[in-house]
């Protein structure tokens, strides 16, 4: 049995302003004791297998500048990933950029639903909450979702230093990529190196595209926040251009873009 009094789930840093909420999915890559590191060694859960590295740094400077609350999930992805649907296989992955994660390799299903419960659940149930709170306080808040990749994969190398993750929603993703793309000396990924997937991606659809809230999803570049001045930097970026580009005319109103097909039908079902 997991001592959930020894591992919180979920970070939860509050903020007065209600029109923005900023959570980051993989914000941490704690193993509590009693997985025994998963089998891997030090270097291996420093890795980006393990986390989003200096994602958490961005979303916590973003979240200050914005004065909005911060959601942060407390333990690593590879405990069980929360940007994936629970019942897929994927969401305690078994191997990981090659690398076989030997205590993910016999689950049974008790196991498994005890993660989901532990560290899935606790998490969303904290988004639901902090959206449920603003439009119950009568806000219509922009969902920011903040996530990083690592500088090469496989081989080859990335040349983006930040990309934009959307698919048929580009009210906040249009007018902020075409900001930051007119920065000088920055290289913006237009759906690169990762495009927002609906059935696949959990978070965004499930609690912003199913309420019909607009969103943004962040991808930056993890050797370009190796120190907290350069998440310090990207965070002051970003939120120059999330507010220049801001229209509250469309930012902050309801616009459902999912059909019945797309098999969307919010987190609450999930928790």
């Amino acid at each position: 049995m997991i001592n959930q009094a020894e591992t919180p789930a979920v970070k939860v840093t509050e903020g007065d302003r209600f029109d923005w909420l900023v959570v980051c999915d993989h914000a941490s890559n704690r193993v509590p004791e009693g997985f025994q590191s998963l089998g891997l060694s030090f270097d291996a859960l420093q890795d980006h297998i393990a986390w989003d590295v200096g994602a958490a740094q961005v979303a916590r400077a973003l979240s200050r500048r914005l004065n909005a609350t911060l959601i942060e999930s407390g333990h690593s992805r590879l405990l069980i990933d929360c940007n994936r649907y629970p019942d897929d296989a994927a969401s305690i992955a078994a191997v990981s950029d090659r690398r076989l994660i030997n205590g993910n390799q016999i689950l049974t299903p008790a196991q498994r639903l005890e993660r989901r419960e532990t560290f899935f659940r606790p998490y969303h149930a904290a988004i639901d909450a902090a959206l449920s709170k603003a439009e119950h306080l009568g806000h219509t808040p922009v969902f920011i979702s903040v996530h990083s990749f690592v500088a090469s994969m496989n081989g080859h190398p990335r040349p983006w230093d930040i990309g934009i993750s959307w698919t048929r929603d580009e009210r906040v993703a249009g007018p902020v990529l075409e900001r930051l793309s007119g920065l000088h000396g920055i290289t913006v990924g237009d759906n690169q190196p990762y495009a927002l997937e609906i059935g696949i991606d959990f978070t965004t659809p499930e609690h912003a595209m199913a309420r019909g809230l607009a969103h943004l999803q962040l991808e930056l570049r993890q050797d370009l926040l190796s120190t907290t001045e350069c998440a310090e930097a990207w965070a002051s970026r970003l939120h120059d251009a999330i507010l220049s580009a801001r229209s509250p005319q469309t930012w902050h109103r309801r616009r459902h873009v999912l059909t019945c097909a797309d098999g969307v039908q919010g987190a609450a079902k999930w928790l």
